[in-house]
């Protein structure tokens, strides 16, 4: 009988030990999941993180394409406005010639 208690004792330590280890197996495998997350959030923080750099920078950059089409724009009416004021010059000049012309021949 006495027997049969140490064995029962023994079983039930035996039982109690692997009760413990289970539960640090369960505390370690736990801390690796809670470790996983945080290098997740970390890793997505740090992308959000070089969008938003990524964003801006190309925000700067169509800002400045914008400007740059305006002074291009400006500077291609300017020329187109001096190209017609030249013509309607050079015109104007030959009517008025033509004009002189024709009324020295009608004199």
């Amino acid at each position: 009988m006495a027997n049969n208690k140490v064995n029962m004792t023994k079983s039930l330590n035996m039982m109690e030990n692997s009760m413990e280890k289970m539960w640090d197996m369960w505390l370690v495998g736990l801390g690796s999941i809670s470790w996983a997350q945080e290098q997740m959030e970390n890793m997505t923080r740090k992308q959000l993180d070089q969008n938003k750099a990524a964003r801006e920078e190309m925000m700067k950059l169509v800002e400045e394409l914008a400007r740059q089409t305006r002074r291009n724009q400006e500077q291609f009416q300017q020329m187109v406005e001096e190209a017609v004021v030249s013509a309607y010059d050079q015109v104007n000049g030959a009517n008025q010639q033509i004009i002189k012309d024709m009324t020295k021949k009608a004199e």
